[in-house]
């Protein structure tokens, strides 16, 4: 459509604009007045200028009061009233006031709409052609010649083809302002999105970390104004993996966000959820209160989180850990807080899981000493200072040595011998038991090759994996590229694994356990009987061998439920017609009661402790002399 209502401009440039016009219009309007009073020559173009700039008064009223296109109109209709009183006045066609025509036009294409456009073109050509056939027929007698009629249709054709030229000019201004207007609706409308995705978890939906550092900052500057604090609390749901890897992904994706919707109704208006990353959560309280409340709340969250939940058509009690930090006690900026309140959440997660834990110097301390033991054993495994120690494992018939198990020991240059019970669970973890474990493997594979090289054909080597090293690692690999390296027959190496690592079974880890027993390895329960105990995976798993753990075989002379816990053991092993061999012994009268009681096996300072490799063999043949002799 030719014209419509639209303008090019912007309405608050529009506005601005009209009344710049006015201003400018009304001042030449004024200045033409003025000189015409002051020389006299004025006639009846004075009263035709005062109601011109009376109209330009009302068109300006009409322009506060926000009727632009009322105000436009009035303004330009009065113009072109204006010049055409001059044109008939003075010279008609070739009158200088036919000179504004075109300005006006442009003002209406810009100012007004295209309807106001077109009424002033039909008017401004009704001028022309009026004047030019008056003057023509002699109705009308100016002081100038005779028009030609090329005269009057040249100036309408001029006149047109201006019209024209505007009105294309101020439709590519309307459509150009109009990309213009929607590039720039689109521009702030991706940064929107921009800004949203920038502070939002794009799966559950809540503030995010980056979120949750302005809002502490923004509740840090008023707990400062008031004196008051600030809390931090670190939830970390508990083997939020196991989900994972049992249900899938989308399914721990459906877990988190039930999580999101349990979390967000217990908070109040001063306090924030937000989402870091993974299974992990933070709760900022912008008013805490004491210590008390803010314990009340964790155990809120814990509750909410341990409802039962149903994904998949299973019925799911998940867990979390909770650790508390507050400002100003245990820090002035988010990242340490942060820091310190993880540091609480994995101390919940040490004492137990499904707790909550506030921050104190002393968790501070040790977590120093924990990222110094990390360091270090990082440098010990360059630098070689771990060495495998065997204890001998003894056939309680007769006395010969049929087994050793490796144990990873650390001889550091300054500090001498480190207890395992210092560095093995720093090592794990931090994961570098993955990497302690692969070594530990092939040094006791390579070692037990050697051994057999000497003669010592039978003896079979047992070797601890820590459920860190099943999860994370990749044992299998480890375990076949050990055997290989070492050219050592896979009948000869014994796995010791946890009760807790196969109350943890999944199925990619039983069709691991079952391709390294197809080829000959054989598997042992460490320390049966202080884990999760269950006749289910002995029967699952196929192990070929339970350790009854010291703690019941030290005591087994002097505490009689020590003795039925062993002797249970033994009897339900030999039904399924499982080997066992005790750990711990220490004595002459442990040694005849685990005889009498049917135990096979042994192992135990009185024997031996864990020796190096060259006392280790000494030992056997030492045994293997006695045994000759005897």
């Amino acid at each position: 459509m030719l014209f419509d209502d639209t303008t090019p401009l912007m309405p608050e440039l529009r506005a601005r604009r009209l009344a710049q016009v006015l201003l400018v219009a009304s001042v030449a309007v004024a200045l033409s007045l003025a000189h015409r009073i002051f020389s006299g020559n004025h006639g009846l173009v004075l009263p035709m200028m005062l109601a011109t700039l009376g109209a330009f008064a009302v068109a300006a009223w009409l322009l506060r009061r926000g009727r632009q296109n009322a105000s436009a109109a009035l303004m330009l209709g009065s113009l072109m009233v204006m010049l055409g009183y001059f044109m008939v006045r003075g010279q008609g066609l070739r009158d200088v006031a036919m000179l504004g025509m075109p300005g006006i036009l442009v003002f209406a294409a810009l100012l007004g709409n295209r309807r106001l456009f077109a009424a002033l073109l039909v008017a401004a050509l009704a001028v022309c052609v009026g004047v030019g056939v008056a003057r023509m027929m002699g109705w009308w007698s100016p002081l100038v010649s005779a028009y030609r009629p090329t005269e009057l249709l040249d100036v309408c054709v001029i006149l047109l083809a201006t019209a024209f030229a505007i009105n294309m000019l101020a439709g590519d201004l309307a459509a150009t302002m109009r990309q213009l207007v929607a590039e720039n609706r689109a521009v702030r409308e991706s940064q929107r999105r921009i800004e949203h995705l920038a502070n939002r978890d794009l799966l559950t939906g809540l503030p995010n970390r980056m979120a949750a550092r302005e809002r502490f900052e923004q509740a840090v500057e008023l707990a400062h104004l008031h004196d008051a604090r600030v809390a931090l609390l670190y939830l970390d749901l508990d083997h939020f993996k196991n989900v994972n890897d049992s249900l899938g992904h989308p399914a721990g994706d459906r877990l988190l966000c039930q999580m999101a919707e349990r979390l967000a109704p217990l908070l109040g208006g001063a306090d924030t959820l937000s989402r870091l990353g993974g299974d992990e959560f933070l709760v900022l309280l912008g008013e805490p209160g004491d210590n008390d409340r803010v314990a009340d709340l964790a155990g809120r969250m814990l509750a909410a989180v341990a409802a039962p939940l149903q994904l998949d058509a299973i019925e799911l009690h998940a867990g979390a850990s909770i650790g508390v930090a507050i400002y100003p006690e245990d820090g002035a900026d988010f990242d340490m807080l942060l820091k310190k309140a993880d540091i609480a959440m994995y101390r919940a997660k040490d004492a137990g899981r499904n707790l909550f834990r506030f921050f104190d110097a002393k968790m501070n301390a040790s977590v120093g000493e924990h990222l110094q033991m990390v360091a270090m054993i990082r440098q010990a495994l360059a630098r070689g200072e771990f060495e495998v120690h065997y204890q001998p494992q003894i056939d309680l018939r007769d006395g010969r040595v049929v087994g050793a198990e490796a144990l990873l020991r650390w001889r550091h240059p300054d500090q001498g011998m480190i207890s395992p019970a210092r560095f093995i669970p720093v090592a794990e973890h931090s994961g570098q038991i993955v990497e302690l474990g692969a070594w530990v493997l092939a040094e006791s594979c390579r070692q037990a090759a050697q051994w057999r090289d000497l003669g010592f054909d039978d003896l079979v080597v047992s070797v601890n994996m820590s459920p860190v090293q099943a999860r994370r690692g990749d044992l299998e690999r480890a375990v076949f590229d050990a055997l290989r390296d070492a050219n050592l027959p896979p009948q000869l190496l014994e796995l010791e694994l946890t009760e807790t690592l196969l109350a943890e079974e999944t199925e990619a880890m039983n069709a691991m356990f079952k391709r390294l027993r197809a080829v000959g390895i054989t598997f042992a329960i460490d320390d049966f009987g202080t884990g999760y105990s269950n006749l289910a995976y002995l029967k699952r798993f196929e192990v070929e061998r339970l350790k009854i753990d010291q703690s019941f075989i030290r005591r087994l002379t002097v505490n009689a439920d020590d003795e039925a816990i062993v002797s249970a053991i033994l009897q339900m092993a030999g039904a399924l017609r499982l080997g066992v061999i005790a750990e711990g012994v220490e004595d002459a009268d442990t040694l005849a009661r685990l005889r009498a009681l049917g135990c096979s096996q042994g192992q135990g300072y009185h024997w031996s402790p864990a020796l190096p490799p060259a006392r280790f063999e000494a030992f056997v043949r030492e045994r293997q002399a006695v045994l000759a002799t005897a």
